[in-house]
């Protein structure tokens, strides 16, 4: 039997526990043949099984109109032109003049920024990279004003 610990939800209107979440992520992942870290970098060059493991994924709730959950997990399997649009990012984005983005837009964006800043230093950078950067940076600027790295309050 496996204990689940975490008692965070995936939304705070009524989400499922994220451990709930992460075990359902897991069922499906091995129901299609996912069970390593390679079968995860494999199933990225496979447009049409991946829309199959996607659409499957879809389905686990609390995972939103914008993908953000299934997004984290490709950057965590290696893929290195998906970034993770979460508050954090989107914040940081807002605090820098880039108001009311959407994840997608979010999304576009970085993917654009990545591709200039390889153009201006004549390398690859990946918008993973971007993405790491702006967290880097978000979270340093959130432990300075006493803040966690999600933005609630850090307890003294």
């Amino acid at each position: 039997m496996v204990q689940v610990a975490n008692k965070q939800r995936t939304s705070t209107r009524g989400g499922i526990l994220k451990a709930d979440a992460v075990l359902r992520y897991a069922r499906i992942l091995n129901d299609h043949g996912v069970r390593t870290l390679q079968d995860g970098r494999d199933l990225l060059t496979d447009s049409v099984h991946l829309g199959t493991v996607e659409t499957a994924l879809r389905q686990v709730p609390g995972e939103g109109t914008a993908g953000v959950r299934r997004g984290y997990l490709w950057m965590l399997v290696g893929d290195e032109d998906t970034i993770k649009p979460d508050r954090m990012v989107l914040r940081w984005l807002a605090a820098h003049g880039v108001d009311g983005t959407t994840p997608e837009q979010a999304r576009t964006l970085l993917s654009a920024v990545s591709e200039r800043i390889s153009s201006e230093l004549g390398r690859r950078v990946t918008a993973w990279e971007v993405d790491h950067a702006i967290w880097l940076a978000a979270r340093s600027r959130d432990s300075h004003q006493g803040r966690g790295p999600a933005g609630s309050a850090v307890l003294g």
